[in-house]
């Protein structure tokens, strides 16, 4: 069992961390800081494994204890109940977590797309866990082989199954922090998880009930919920960049110039002459770049939340803020236009 950890380790984990940095450089605009990411991959890989695993457990044998069915009822009660929602329900408490402390201060989950990419990395935390368990069991079974197989089904064809499910939970906390209505507030987040559940539950119940065809079809049915995940981060995307140039077009001419605002909302070329300037100028020149862009789309973000009706102290402290180190980097002669 020892072996076939290590090389669950060393074969599950630079894919699942490469769909991670994958996902990260999705957001374009306003990329989540890599600590918090951590943070909400740490929860996916420890305590939602482990409490869901827990849970899981422990409502089967109680349903063993209390009703006795016979075995292969009680899996697939467990494969397509119990582990969707105490799975899902670990899992969004991390993203719930996020926007619970975002919306007392730190203000890292903005809209939509943070919760998706938020309830994705949980999800990828997850994957990492439960892929190495369960393909060093499988090597403990049937060697190399069974290893090999289960490697490529689980986190190969299989390896974003996790991700999109609580990228649900995550997009429902999204719409809740933009939306000013207390009902989708509320509503949205359990909508999200209900979807996660139920993606979930389907997941595991069609090989379970189905057999082969069952697993057929369910690899058919997280390609096709892959390609809309995909789709709809690059929708968020694509309305992400339109806030940046609506709440940036008025700065025109007082804290940005023309160029710097087409370059600010574009999709790659900043980034690549951002690369260009860190190996012709250095890191200073670099790093200088990166943070008044940073500071641009932040500031575009706050004037979005004003324009939403959000108000208050700490909005005016942020936005005086953002202008004052924009304004100071514009002094020391940062320029981010070509």
């Amino acid at each position: 069992m020892l072996l076939g950890l290590v090389l669950g380790v060393v074969f599950v984990t630079p894919i699942v961390l490469s769909y991670l940095v994958f996902i990260r450089w999705v957001d374009r605009f306003e990329p989540e800081p890599w600590w918090l990411i951590a943070a909400a991959f740490i929860w996916g890989a420890c305590f939602a494994t482990v409490g869901g695993g827990m849970a899981s457990s422990i409502a089967q044998n109680l349903t063993e204890a209390i009703a006795r069915p016979d075995a292969a009822f009680l899996d697939a009660v467990g494969a397509t109940v119990f582990a969707p929602i105490f799975e899902e329900t670990f899992k969004g408490f991390g993203v719930a977590a996020i926007a619970l402390i975002s919306a007392l201060g730190l203000r890292e989950l903005d809209g939509p797309l943070d919760g998706a990419i938020y309830g994705g990395v949980v999800g990828l935390g997850f994957t990492l866990t439960e892929d190495i368990l369960y393909v060093a069991n499988q090597f403990a079974k049937e060697g190399i082989a069974g290893f090999a197989v289960l490697l490529f089904l689980r986190t190969v064809l299989l390896g974003l199954s996790h991700c999109t499910f609580t990228a649900c939970t995550g997009l429902g906390f999204g719409i809740a922090t933009e939306s000013r209505s207390w009902a989708v507030k509320v509503c949205a987040p359990f909508g999200g998880f209900v979807f996660a559940v139920a993606m979930h539950a389907m997941h595991n119940g069609l090989p379970t009930f189905f057999g082969d065809g069952g697993l057929i079809l369910m690899l058919l049915v997280s390609w096709l919920i892959d390609i809309v995940f995909f789709v709809l981060l690059a929708s968020l995307v694509v309305r992400d960049r339109r806030i940046v140039i609506r709440e940036l077009f008025h700065e025109v001419g007082d804290l940005l110039h023309p160029d710097e605002l087409r370059l600010v909302s574009s999709y790659f070329a900043l980034g690549q002459k951002n690369m260009g300037v860190l190996f012709s100028r250095g890191w200073t020149a670099f790093r200088d770049r990166r943070k008044k862009q940073l500071l641009l789309v932040e500031l575009a973000f706050v004037k979005s939340r004003r324009r939403r009706g959000e108000s208050g102290a700490d909005v005016d402290r942020k936005e005086a803020e953002l202008r004052r180190e924009i304004f100071a980097a514009n002094q020391r002669g940062v320029w981010i236009g070509s």
